[in-house]
């Protein structure tokens, strides 16, 4: 069904995913023992992709696949490159990739899924990239109160989440478990594993929308220029990487409020 997508979106991803079928670089079952999680990793001596995640027959398990196929053409795209460093580009960009090919395979879902499935797939992704974006951000501005008040007390801490909470949060009801509130960062792995990353994906989702919105308008010139910013890998700079694409590397109004209304239109014009 993914394979079905890919040359929806474009026949060339098709045929790159069909290499990765035919080297068996793709473990994407879920069974007993396996370990947990999904992402792509390029096996560099080959120069080419591996993907891996946990598929159990749902939506997501899609989204997972197109999410790290776009990363796998990252790869294929910049594999010519003679210098190693150079085939692997800043994460940022990494993550416009995969974010989006999610994006524009959202267009062509039908691929795959009847009319009224795909549109339903299509509306919970929109709104998961709106409540994605604030918790980005509460998640960036917890991690730099953190590190620039490298004294505080654990009341302190609770107070800066709590403070963010109300800048960033939901409407989530939390009457029969207050405790539980102060410390809901505890789950983000982020915090302890990766410090001061996360940002990234905000940077990345803002690009992906881009992408999305030149897609809808043309399709055939917006795959181009991406494939040809993939193929530059890291040799350029993330600005020069964005513009390649045909996007702007900017996060003012005049760049984000387009591609908000573009989400609301978007969502406005689907059936409930």
């Amino acid at each position: 069904g993914t394979s079905a997508i890919f040359q929806a979106v474009a026949r060339e991803f098709l045929q790159e995913f069909e290499i990765l079928r035919r080297n068996e670089l793709l473990d994407l079952e879920s069974r007993k023992g396996k370990a947990p999680g999904g992402y792509q990793s390029t096996l560099d001596e080959v120069r080419l992709p591996f993907i891996f995640m946990n598929a159990a027959g749902r939506n997501r398990d899609v989204f997972t696949l197109l999410h790290e196929g776009g990363h796998a053409f990252h790869a294929l795209a910049a594999r010519t490159e003679p210098l190693l460093a150079y085939r692997h580009a800043p994460i940022e960009f990494c993550e416009i990739a995969s974010m989006g090919m999610e994006m524009m395979a959202c267009e062509r879902l039908e691929a795959f899924y009847n009319a009224d499935t795909a549109s339903r797939a299509r509306r919970d992704h929109l709104e998961e990239i709106l409540e994605l974006l604030p918790w980005i951000a509460r998640v960036d501005a917890f991690q730099h109160w953190i590190y620039t008040n490298p004294e505080h007390s654990r009341r302190e801490r609770e107070n800066a989440w709590l403070e963010l909470d109300t800048r960033f949060g939901d409407d989530l009801e939390w009457s029969e478990y207050p405790q539980w509130r102060q410390c809901s960062w505890i789950g983000k792995l982020h915090f302890f594993c990766v410090p001061l990353y996360y940002v990234e994906y905000g940077i990345a989702q803002l690009g992906a929308l881009q992408l999305w919105s030149r897609f809808v308008e043309n399709p055939e010139q917006a795959v181009a220029q991406y494939r040809d910013a993939l193929a530059l890998g890291g040799s350029q700079p993330l600005p020069k990487l964005f513009e390649a694409a045909g996007l702007r590397f900017a996060f003012d109004a005049s760049t984000i409020a387009p591609l908000a209304d573009l989400v609301h239109k978007t969502l406005q014009a689907m059936p409930d």
